[in-house]
């Protein structure tokens, strides 16, 4: 049976391996805070370094080289760094062609994709919400939502937010970038449609969880998509505030029709029902074939030798001040999904 030890499902194998991890901007932050644990874990004795590449950098970022991979320098001047779930998802692909062992481990804010190959696996290690959110002090400022007014907007039949209650100004729409799971499970299951494919209609793109890289000509009329987990972060003081003023709106008729976040500053949780439309479980992605595969599961993920120490809940207060859900352990005791 497997048991929820806080033992690395496998024990160290003699090799100093470096495990770098890319893509999702909504789990980054977590992320880093998880892969941080592993390198000071007591199981990794060897030492591996696992290396956790932010999907935006304004400056080099060189992930140390190993005997599979020489060392990369992403960002300004180097490599295109991998930004959003697909794009990880994609590097995590490459590297498992070319055997190179360069990306392990890809974050994912979405599920399988159609064009994943049957090598990867899947761990869900968290539940997430995602819902609209608007200026505080904008044109859309107390408004709360249906789901039909959101829809609605988005499909440009609701185009004032006076529409819906708010001040008298156009809405201006906003999407995160392309390539984001963010967006693909705010488009696809949230809306059921993407805007960006209708006729005339004006779509702006932002940096997903990041207000600020909003046209500050536009922000007190925008309407963006916002991680839950995200903003509680940021408002928790744990990741940068990238808020910029921008507040997580309410979505009736969605499964869950209170504020999705409650709490004050430094203390915000997530408040949103498990069967919320906007609920999703977040993701580590790994390729069986990748060289240091093993050590991978080790830091993210559950084997028949047991669950490493996330899978295991022993960092559930650190999902929790990220903004996170943990997940509920299964009978074995494991807190963590694997597909």
């Amino acid at each position: 049976m497997l048991t929820g030890t806080a033992s690395a499902v496998q024990g160290p194998n003699s090799k100093q391996e470096v495990l770098a991890a890319a893509g999702s901007d909504t789990t980054q932050d977590i992320s880093a805070a998880i892969l941080a644990n592993a390198n000071g874990a007591s199981w990794n004795t060897d030492p591996d370094n696992y290396v956790n590449i932010a999907p935006v950098l304004t400056d080099p970022f060189t992930v140390p080289g190993d005997q599979f991979c020489a060392a990369k320098t992403y960002g300004p001047g180097g490599i295109a760094v991998p930004n959003g779930s697909t794009a990880g998802k994609d590097a995590l692909k490459a590297s498992a062609n070319n055997g190179d062992g360069c990306i392990d481990i890809a974050r994912s804010s979405s599920r399988r994709g159609a064009n994943d190959p049957a090598t990867f696996e899947y761990y869900g290690f968290a539940r997430d919400g995602v819902s609209w959110s608007a200026k505080a002090t904008g044109a859309g400022a107390g408004v709360t939502l249906s789901l039909g007014q959101l829809r609605d907007i988005y499909r440009g039949t609701i185009t004032n937010w006076s529409q819906v209650g708010g001040a008298n100004a156009p809405i201006e729409l906003y999407l995160p970038q392309t390539g984001s799971g963010t967006l693909s499970f705010f488009t696809g299951t949230v809306l059921g449609f993407d805007p960006a494919t209708i006729p005339g209609l004006t779509v702006n793109r932002f940096q997903e969880h990041d207000a600020t890289s909003i046209d500050p000509a536009k922000e007190a009329n925008a309407i963006a998509p916002f991680s839950t987990a995200q903003w509680i972060a940021q408002g928790n003081g744990v990741v940068a505030d990238k808020r910029d003023g921008f507040v997580v709106g309410t979505l009736t008729g969605a499964g869950s029709d209170g504020a999705p976040v409650s709490g004050t500053a430094g203390n915000y949780v997530p408040a949103f029902a498990d069967g919320f439309l906007g609920a999703r479980v977040v993701f580590h992605v790994v390729d069986t074939r990748t060289p240091s595969y093993g050590q991978a599961v080790n830091a993210i993920g559950f084997d028949a030798d047991g669950p490493s120490p996330l899978c295991a809940g022993d960092l559930a207060g650190t999902l929790s001040q990220f903004g996170f859900k943990p997940l509920p352990a299964d009978d074995d005791g494991i807190t963590c999904t694997k597909s």
